[in-house]
């Protein structure tokens, strides 16, 4: 199980005579405070994932304590996805990626993948140069230069840039150009509905995507990806589905965490 698709977030209203869960109940920060409206440092959130409904491990997406990159601020945003002790016994699951988001301009810098899943491994790194619009890809010790459009985005900072621009409409389709596989490819997420979905956490509203994956991404597997974004501004995903060559995997939004920089930060000192 990948993580470059566990992309995050929740918030709502009551309706009618039903609850639904609300921003104030998990603790979320004021959007105001950051320079993007639907994420900040010190963003966690946990998914439990399950294999065919038998629970399978854990997939983590955070972003961190913002930095220098280049002469920009950024955004590191950390993904972790780890099998459970009874899938690491047949088919071990670890990955790691994260990438570089530019605080300004929403753009990737660049993307590090570490992935053991079963026998296979994954290690790669692309650099992006923005202003010479060039990918930089080292993987397995080759070093390949690749032309890439203005703007672009990684397979993980795709998503974020998704949540953080993305007006959403019921029927229509939003394109974001992202490099990954050696190539450039439109990276369609069409919204399909609205509907109604119940977590650990509360029952929530939301907007029912997919996107229409053409590269190399969640899993190691070409596919299509179904995602629940709630129906606000932090577009968080409450549940994930998509399917292999073996089956299909869904995570559930199990837990979250927003704290402010500052408390993040002291948070990683301490660590």
């Amino acid at each position: 199980m990948n993580s470059r698709y566990f992309f995050l977030f929740l918030a709502f209203l009551s309706f009618s005579s039903q609850s639904y869960a609300t921003l104030s109940d998990i603790k979320t920060p004021n959007v105001s405070e950051s320079p993007t409206a639907a994420y900040q440092p010190g963003e966690r959130l946990v998914y439990k994932v399950s294999y065919l409904g038998i629970p399978a491990g854990n997939a983590v997406m955070e972003v961190l304590q913002t930095r220098k990159m280049k002469d920009r601020a950024v955004y590191p945003v950390r993904s972790t996805v780890e099998s459970n002790k009874f899938v690491s016994a047949f088919y071990p699951v670890k990955d790691r990626v994260q990438t570089f988001i530019d605080v300004e301009g929403g753009y990737s810098h660049g993307i590090d993948i570490k992935q053991r899943q079963g026998r296979k491994r994954r290690n790669k790194v692309i650099d992006f140069d923005q202003v010479q619009h060039r990918a930089k890809q080292v993987k397995n010790n080759k070093v390949e230069v690749f032309d890439i459009p203005p703007n672009v985005q990684d397979s993980l900072s795709a998503l974020y840039h998704f949540r953080n621009n993305a007006v959403l409409e019921v029927g229509k389709s939003i394109f974001i150009d992202v490099h990954e596989s050696r190539k450039n490819w439109e990276l369609e997420i069409k919204v399909l509905d609205q509907e109604e979905i119940t977590t650990a956490l509360g029952t929530f509203k939301t907007f029912k995507v997919k996107a229409f994956v053409r590269y190399e991404g969640l899993f190691m597997d070409k596919g299509d990806v179904t995602l629940w974004l709630t129906d606000d501004a932090r577009r968080i995903p409450v549940l994930i589905k998509t399917k292999i060559k073996i089956g299909s995997i869904t995570a559930v939004l199990d837990s979250s965490e927003f704290s402010t920089e500052a408390t993040y930060q002291a948070r990683a000192e301490v660590k």
